[in-house]
């Protein structure tokens, strides 16, 4: 998944029929998946804390770069995130 936050305006979805939403935990966050594949293309912001003051906003998106139409993604740099320590 991409480690950036994309607003809505910045994101063409096609193919919207095929996808199921699954959400869980404290559900802020909407999970797309494939209804024939199972790969998860996106997932959009559902909800913010009141006192969250990160980059994220109702309704961007963070994006499975694997399913960007013509982006190589062996050829981006990996950033590695240690959610652990969040």
């Amino acid at each position: 998944m991409s480690s950036n936050y994309f607003r809505p305006s910045d994101v063409d979805v096609e193919g919207k029929e095929h996808l199921a939403l699954y959400q869980f935990g404290d559900k802020a966050m909407n999970h797309f998946f494939c209804r024939t594949c199972g790969i998860s293309p996106f997932s959009t912001v559902a909800s913010v804390p009141p006192d969250y003051q990160g980059p994220a906003r109702l309704g961007d998106y963070r994006v499975n770069l694997g399913c960007v139409h013509d982006l190589d993604v062996l050829s981006l740099e990996v950033q590695v995130i240690n959610g652990k320590a969040l």
